[in-house]
């Protein structure tokens, strides 16, 4: 059996925001005060305690060490997104194609799949329901667990292997993403990665990470059903 860990944000889902109701901004305001843009960094790949951290340095804050406020900061990220999911001013949709491949491996007894990804838990539960991908995902690992990205995929194999009592070994794992940071995830721990320039990364520096296998985009659902089965 091979594990699946996909990325979210960029890799099988994607979320836009109205001016001035960024729900990730709503929350940073909340807990620490400031008036800071989520655009200001490039959080593709970054867990939420880094991008958190990113923009308190830029206002010249280290709060961001405190693990209390960023338990704060977990809770009002939950509230603000579901605020904004309710009342339109976030959407949250499947990329297209994505759910094709997800129904494909899902069903396929050779593959067991997880999210693994930076968002904070309750944020990731809120994306996932909106987009109606969570049937996929039995567990997962989030930004919450783990502030460094290649930490994530360890965490993720132990829920799995508690839920499922099948111990995948590390080889057998496979970490779906659109960032060069998951590429160095998978680096990290010893995995295979698979590429999709579904994001803001171009195929082709994807594609110079040379990935075990990379795609443009999730229309091609067999191609890359064969490429997971092939590894």
């Amino acid at each position: 059996m091979k594990l699946l860990l996909f990325d979210l944000d960029g890799t099988i889902l994607h979320a836009t925001n109205t001016p001035g109701r960024v729900p990730f901004d709503l929350a940073m305001r909340d807990v620490f005060g400031v008036d800071v843009a989520l655009h200001r960094v490039r959080p593709d790949g970054k867990t939420d305690p880094l991008i958190v951290a990113e923009l308190l340095a830029q206002a010249g804050i280290s709060a961001a060490t405190d693990a209390a406020m960023l338990a704060a900061f977990h809770e009002r990220l939950s509230a603000r997104l579901a605020e904004t999911l309710a009342c339109g001013a976030t959407r949250v949709a499947a990329i297209p194609g994505v759910r094709r491949l997800l129904e494909a491996v899902a069903s396929d007894d050779r593959f067991a799949l997880a999210v693994l990804t930076g968002n904070l838990e309750g944020a990731a539960e809120l994306k996932l329901r909106a987009a109606e991908l969570e049937r996929f995902f039995p567990v997962g690992a989030f930004g919450s667990d783990h502030a460094e990205r290649a930490a994530l995929p360890e965490i993720a194999r132990v829920r799995s292997r508690v839920r499922s009592g099948v111990d995948v070994p590390l080889g057998d794992c496979v970490i779906i993403g659109d960032t060069p940071l998951d590429h160095a995830a998978a680096q990290c721990n010893g995995m295979a990665c698979v590429l999709v320039a579904s994001g803001r990364v171009a195929l082709a520096e994807l594609l110079a990470l040379e990935p075990a296998a990379a795609f443009a985009d999730w229309s091609d659902a067999a191609a890359i059903h064969d490429a997971l089965t092939s590894l």
